[in-house]
């Protein structure tokens, strides 16, 4: 079915706003009229913002009130081309813009999802380096298509019924997260304060070998897939969708390889980030790059209390205490990194979290699993969606 290409501007009324002068803050801000940046975008219905602004704010500076309903558009920084819906009556900074449809001839749901659809578009669009802008002009003369408002609507609750389970599967996935760190408390306490007064040694303690990966070049093909410190996310987990890959000669496989149970510690990279950890939980062989220890325990701590602790805000606190920085780079070595102090509980009661972080990260993968397959049915129903297909 095709349907006629609409530029937004002959349908919509679009502004944007701006950001009252700070130096009068006490004047300007503090009042009961949310204010939204562009970073409080994130594809969601806004009903509360970081900061709110004063009666005379509106009356005295560029700002102007956005009726609740109205459609946002990030056109600077890193959200730039994200999209969001008022849930109240609010004023944004200039790096927003607002549309209102006219409700006769657009539903606000269904243009949501086309914007949604045209954002990489918009954002080609744009000028700068790694984060172009956008501007009211690039949104203005955005075309969607446009059919009859009630097939609009039809389209939009389909595509809100899969947006609904998608975001369910995402919450899922983060529960499980959120359940991995409180469980850790809950058995062991918080190790800043060791309330439950287990013995306290030093990482060496636990510790069989500590090994310096392979500083060999990576590329493309070889018979080991490589860990390197971009695969270790700051939560304790890993990306393994983009790997490099490397040939080892007999001898060194051994040594610069990683087996299941192993810890490995990022220990040089940026201050923020030095310090990540994470267990290898695969069954195959990896090898890992020099930027990375290799930490092999001896049996008196399970690997996933002592990542656990290395990750929690307590062991990042004292990561960044003992980090030295050169040139933007911090490091720790291996010497440093067996010399942090760790609580010992009893290993039954590592084996028992362990066993619980196994049996989540297991639920995580399967709740992952069907949000990619959620994604990947929202893709092409949106795509079908406004090419006339659904």
């Amino acid at each position: 079915m095709t349907w006629p290409i609409i530029p937004i501007r002959s349908f919509c009324n679009t502004g944007s706003g701006t950001t009252p002068a700070r130096d009068k803050s006490e004047r300007y801000y503090g009042g009961s009229i949310p204010w939204v940046k562009s970073g409080e975008l994130r594809e969601a219905i806004i009903t509360k913002t970081e900061e709110m602004v004063t009666e005379a704010a509106i009356n005295e500076t560029a700002l102007r009130l956005v009726p609740s309903g109205a459609l946002l558009v990030a056109m600077y920084g890193a959200t730039v081309g994200r999209v969001g819906i008022l849930g109240v009556p609010a004023t944004t900074n200039q790096a927003v813009c607002h549309i209102v449809p006219d409700p006769k001839k657009a539903d606000q749901r269904y243009l949501f999802h086309a914007l949604r659809a045209l954002a990489p578009e918009l954002v080609k669009r744009g000028v700068g380096g790694a984060q172009p802008n956008i501007n009211q002009q690039i949104v203005k003369d955005a075309e969607v298509p446009l059919p009859p408002v009630s097939e609009q609507r039809r389209i939009a609750a389909i595509l809100d019924q899969v947006d609904g389970l998608r975001c369910k599967r995402r919450e899922a996935v983060a529960m499980f997260h959120n359940l991995r760190q409180s469980a850790f408390k809950e058995l062991f306490g918080d190790p800043a304060s060791n309330p439950r007064g287990w013995p306290v040694g030093r990482i060496l303690d636990v510790t069989s070998s500590t090994q310096y990966g392979t500083s060999a070049k990576a590329g493309e093909e070889g018979r080991f897939p490589i860990l390197r410190m971009g695969n270790l996310t700051t939560d304790g987990g890993w990306k393994l969708d983009e790997l490099k890959y490397i040939d080892l000669v007999e001898q060194d496989i051994a040594k610069y390889t990683v087996r299941k149970g192993d810890i490995l510690f990022n220990r040089t990279n940026s201050p923020d980030l030095v310090g990540k950890s994470a267990v290898f939980r695969e069954e195959r062989e990896f090898a890992f790059a020099g930027y990375l220890v290799r930490l092999r325990l001896n049996g008196r701590a399970e690997p996933e209390f002592v990542s656990a602790y290395l990750n929690s805000t307590h062991g990042k606190a004292t990561l960044r205490g003992m980090c030295k920085s050169i040139i933007g780079m911090a490091n720790i070595n291996a010497k440093e990194l067996t010399s942090i102090p760790l609580m010992i509980p009893p290993i039954e009661l590592q084996k028992r979290y362990a066993s619980m972080i196994e049996k989540s990260l297991e639920a995580e993968i399967l709740n992952t699993v069907h949000l990619r397959d959620l994604d990947q049915l929202f893709n092409s129903l949106q795509h079908r969606a406004f090419r006339g297909e659904l």
